[in-house]
């Protein structure tokens, strides 16, 4: 939410006084516009800054969201693969159980093919 700037660095450089009843000290007005234009650029930077600063907040927080819905989506498989283990093991170790048995079984000199 930035706010309109009325002053921007050259018009604080370039303002003139006209001087009343007995004037001012030119050089001291002239030192003290410098110190405030300094200022104002100090300030500027600091606002950019802290739109780069708020810009990358934002893409945190959108890459946060993706991460977490990921990590909700990998713990549930998670799970599903762990009640799978947890019910008789995944499909690959079913094979190996299988073809194991099948082993044991022409060891033994039986054709598992002909068993029904």
């Amino acid at each position: 939410m930035a706010k309109n700037i009325i002053l921007d660095d050259d018009k604080v450089l370039k303002k003139k006084f006209n001087p009343k009843n007995g004037g001012y000290d030119a050089l001291e007005v002239d030192a003290f516009l410098d110190q405030v234009r300094a200022d104002y650029f100090y300030f500027l930077d600091l606002s950019q800054q802290a739109d780069i600063i708020r810009k990358k907040i934002d893409q945190l927080t959108s890459k946060n969201v993706d991460l977490e819905a990921l990590n909700l989506q990998l713990s549930r498989r998670v799970k599903e693969l762990e009640r799978l283990l947890a019910k008789g093991g995944t499909s690959i170790e079913n094979l190996r159980k299988i073809d194991r048995y099948e082993r044991q079984l022409w060891a033994l000199g039986v054709d598992p093919s002909k068993i029904k």
